[in-house]
């Protein structure tokens, strides 16, 4: 477990998980005059630890059990709350409660539990389809299968990525856009009641199921834009935590149907660390606090996702030789953003970059 390091006697908050996420999230509330801790439960939490806030950035790095066992421990506040947790847990506890509780539009869908139920499902909702683990990120153990002989394939990856819990099986559509909306819900300082603000959306584009690219803004029309931001406002305020959240959409035309949610900042939501005044860490932890929310976006960008990237320092010259780009360097990939006058602009560079390496 590490710790944030600020002065003695201010108020604590433990981030739960290990990743580049976990730690933006713990630098953010440094920032804002927290003493930050990053670990997970299984770590040996120091005697003198209690958290006011405790704040859950990765799926994989908690137990409900033992985050109740916390709570009532130590009196600290969940974010997401317990039962925010339980409902964004898995695919099957968010597409239940989005699609059968209230009445978003999603793909059709089934959930399998064994290859055979797999297989039942995947004919219940036809060819093409998509087979994703219960947890994941990033599109990471996601398959688009075409016929009953790839099944067998598409389970093993799913399962790999996550034993436990139930496979999705969705029915695959040809859409425009798979789109985020960073979705932030804190303290409206002129009302004093619980808010709702909408980032720009961010467009994703995903290569055998792994995220491969994200800019920022994506071109919806009206329609589009006012349906997102309606399914957005309704999953999020169902959930009810305040904080950060990641809808995940799909567009196709001005129709828009859900697909995912994820009530902490996101590996899509990297781009705003270079395209909005204010990026989805630093919205998360004022958010959480109840502090004021400024979704500003600033110039459009894009960010390529290179995995397992070891960058020599003549390839990283290369790629800081394309303009207005920069690199970020994570454990397992690295990230290179770039902004432009447009979107076409900034993903021509971020391309011309990752070409680079």
């Amino acid at each position: 477990m590490t710790q944030g390091g600020t002065e003695q006697g201010t108020e604590q908050v433990l981030v739960l998980g290990t990743g580049p996420v976990a730690q933006s999230t713990a630098t953010a509330f440094v920032d804002l005059g927290f003493d930050a801790w990053v670990g997970t439960l299984t770590n040996q939490l120091p005697d003198d630890l209690r958290p006011v806030l405790t704040v859950v950035c990765e799926n994989s790095d908690f137990d409900l059990d033992e985050l109740a066992e916390l709570q009532e421990a130590t009196g600290t506040q969940l974010v997401p709350s317990l039962d925010a947790c339980r409902i964004t847990r898995d695919r099957e506890g968010v597409r239940r409660t989005a699609a059968e509780e209230l009445g978003l539009p999603t793909m059709a869908y089934e959930f399998a539990r064994t290859p055979d139920e797999l297989a039942r499902c995947a004919e219940a909702v036809g060819f093409p389809c998509v087979v994703k683990p219960p947890v994941s990120s990033g599109g990471k153990g996601q398959t688009v299968v075409h016929a009953p002989a790839d099944l067998a394939q598409a389970w093993r990856s799913a399962r790999e990525v996550n034993p436990e819990g139930a496979v999705a099986v969705e029915r695959y559509v040809d859409f425009d856009y798979e789109v985020t909306i960073i979705t932030a819900r804190s303290i409206d300082p002129a009302t004093g009641q619980l808010a709702t603000w909408f980032c720009e959306p961010i467009g994703t584009r995903h290569e055998a199921g792994r995220l491969v690219e994200a800019w920022q803004p994506a071109p919806l029309s009206e329609a589009a834009m006012d349906n997102a931001r309606s399914i957005a406002a309704r999953i999020t305020g169902k959930i009810g935590a305040q904080g950060v959240y990641s809808v995940e959409l799909f567009v196709a035309g001005d129709d828009v149907y859900f697909s995912d949610v994820n009530p902490r900042p996101s590996l899509d939501g990297m781009i705003t660390r270079a395209t909005q005044r204010v990026d989805q860490f630093d919205l998360h932890a004022r958010a959480v606090a109840g502090l004021p929310i400024d979704v500003t976006l600033v110039t459009p960008g894009a960010t390529r996702f290179v995995p397992a990237a070891a960058i020599d320092r003549e390839s990283m010259a290369r790629v800081l030789a394309v303009e207005e780009t920069g690199v970020q360097v994570l454990p397992d990939m690295a990230l290179v953003r770039s902004t432009g006058d447009t979107v076409d602009e900034a993903r021509e560079r971020a391309g011309r970059a990752v070409a680079e390496l």
